[in-house]
């Protein structure tokens, strides 16, 4: 087996300041969770960021670069910015991260798909922020729906910027896109797919069982040996599920802040780094050595940490 690729999701755009007070808000906590996670062995950093007053989800450019470049100074990590952003976010403010920074790897969200987050403002009677209840019930009336035409739009600009996609796939469906745009030579191959659980209502089932229908229609529709993968799943399904990827073979698994705020049941986690530690140990006790960043590049082919414009 190659060696294991980490990605530590640090902040992300569903979880909301009320939640915890160690989700990363401000461009330095953010800094400071990812050198923390390289530190304790992800070769990968997810990362979104948010308006350092409030919290809330921003797609600023100043802030993307401000985030990525101090990160950069710190450790050779590999920065995988969003392309998916925060809810309210037009197309247009999703590929500033890609089109201004031309980073190793961006996330990329093909198809559409339901995110149920109006469910985690019924937990909550009071908040930090006047944005938050209203923020997580915008989900009520709107679905990511990227058209086929964005689709095109999202991968001629990684194709320009030289940026490797990090498919989202949330069903099965969804490869069929990664298929299309594969037909359309609209993407660099092996494609890399991340398959996305979660507990939320839209998400698909934090199973063993569409784990292993998920990688088996991938194989069906690309052919084995002829794309990567990653596993993330939300909440306390992150670390058994990323466990399953591990015995599956998967070359790359996700943790962090962005997807679970705990470390352990009933634990808040003070950083992504522990999550990071929690599998660093269960790849360890399968007998899986850690891929260091310059590893994990070669694996998924990126163009390098010399290319990107931050």
């Amino acid at each position: 087996m190659a060696k294991l690729i980490i990605t530590a999701a640090i902040t992300g755009s569903v979880h909301i300041p009320t939640m915890s007070d160690y989700l990363p808000l401000t461009p330095d906590q953010i800094i400071e969770d990812a050198v923390k996670a390289h530190a304790a062995g992800a070769a990968i950093a997810h990362i979104h960021v948010r308006l350092p007053e409030n919290g809330m989800p921003s797609a600023d450019p100043a802030l993307f670069r401000e985030v990525c470049g101090k990160i950069k100074a710190r450790c050779d990590i590999i920065l995988l910015p969003t392309t998916g952003g925060g809810a309210n976010q037009t197309i247009e403010e999703k590929l500033v991260p890609i089109k201004d920074l031309k980073p190793e790897m961006c996330s990329f969200d093909p198809a559409p798909f339901n995110m149920g987050m109006f469910q985690l403002a019924e937990r909550f009677t009071q908040f930090k922020y006047d944005w938050e209840k209203m923020y997580l019930e915008y989900c009520k009336n709107f679905t990511f729906a990227p058209s086929f035409a964005a689709d095109i739009e999202y991968a001629k600009t990684f194709l320009e910027t030289g940026t490797k996609p990090e498919f989202e796939m949330y069903e099965l469906g969804h490869i069929g896109y990664v298929t299309w745009l594969m037909e359309q030579d609209l993407i660099q191959k092996p494609p890399h797919l991340q398959f996305v659980f979660g507990p939320m209502v839209g998400w698909m089932p934090p199973s063993v069982k569409h784990l292993v229908q998920m990688y088996e229609e991938a194989v069906d529709r690309l052919g084995a040996g002829n794309f990567t993968w990653s596993v993330a799943a939300a909440g306390r399904h992150q670390i058994p599920l990323a466990a399953v990827g591990m015995a599956l073979g998967a070359p790359n698994i996700r943790v962090g802040l962005e997807d679970s705020l705990y470390a352990g049941k009933g634990k808040m986690a003070t950083s992504s780094a522990e999550q990071v530690k929690m599998a660093v140990n269960v790849a360890r006790e399968m007998s899986l050595e850690i891929a260091t960043p310059d590893e994990a590049r070669q694996i998924l082919g990126l163009k390098g940490i010399d290319k990107v414009n931050y």
